[in-house]
């Protein structure tokens, strides 16, 4: 792919082969609606962004987030910055210890019955090294699996639960999801919320979840995020795992995430 090169100063630039483009010269915080539309069209087509150089401000954040859809609290076990009038900003960060827990693939609040059809980020603290972020995209997955394997995961369905234990959020959710704005067709599983296959048997769910899991983190469907300081990435969750790479030992991270417009996954059939 090439850079897509606008009228203005704005440029988009691919990082990988299947996922992943830096949008420069543009400000957040200052969209006219061209810009916003601009921004959608590269996120439906890219699935993840990156906008470096925004600042810190959790204002620029929320009024970014506020153009994709209705804003979404987040989940009372997470810190939020309610405090400094921004409660639907959450902290993710090693204070708390949900830095660590984010080192593992998944889509944000799989969990719940509509889970948010994007994520902002804000980076705020960044470790001098390691803290990387990386997205697969979902749609390239399904279309690598063989046709036989395909046709078997229409129709069924996976619960997906906030924790591998009884009485916690959970949902139930298409394993395969068309994109409502694009029409593709992509898989709905990870590795962190993902429980099991509800019309299968335990050894059948185990077996091919373990199949899918494996091809939806191929490398080449990736994009590897090294971050800097105020910048801001937005993805389409529903189409796309992420993993924050926990490589960074004892020294301090810190980023925010505002949940964006809340929606049941579409079925692909």
């Amino acid at each position: 792919m090439t850079a897509i090169a606008e009228p203005t100063t704005t440029t988009i630039v691919p990082l990988a082969g299947k996922i992943g483009a830096e949008v420069r010269g543009l400000r957040v915080d200052s969209l006219t609606d061209a810009d916003v539309q601009l921004v959608k069209d590269a996120l439906y087509r890219y699935s993840v962004l990156f906008f470096p150089e925004q600042g810190l401000d959790p204002a620029i954040h929320r009024a970014f987030a506020q153009h994709f859809g209705e804003v979404v609290l987040p989940h009372e076990h997470l810190l939020n910055l309610s405090d400094e009038g921004y409660r639907e900003i959450s902290v993710i960060g090693t204070e708390n210890g949900s830095a660590y827990q984010a080192n593992r693939w998944h889509c944000d609040v799989s969990w719940r019955d509509a889970p948010s059809r994007f994520s902002v980020l804000h980076m705020q603290v960044l470790p001098e090294f390691g803290g990387d972020t990386m997205w697969s995209n979902q749609s390239d997955a399904l279309d690598a699996l063989s046709e036989p394997l395909r046709e078997l995961l229409y129709g069924l369905t996976a619960k997906h639960r906030i924790a591998p234990r009884e009485n916690v959020p959970e949902a139930d959710h298409p394993l395969v999801i068309r994109h409502p704005e694009t029409g593709r067709e992509a898989l709905f599983v990870n590795d962190l919320f993902t429980s099991y296959i509800n019309e299968l048997d335990a050894q059948e769910s185990a077996a091919i979840l373990g199949v899918l899991k494996a091809v939806s983190i191929r490398p080449e469907f990736t994009v590897r995020r090294r971050w800097t300081v105020g910048e801001i990435a937005i993805w389409d969750n529903h189409f796309v795992q992420h993993n924050a790479i926990y490589d960074y030992a004892d020294q301090p991270r810190r980023i925010h995430r505002i949940e964006v417009a809340p929606e049941a996954p579409i079925p692909a059939r």
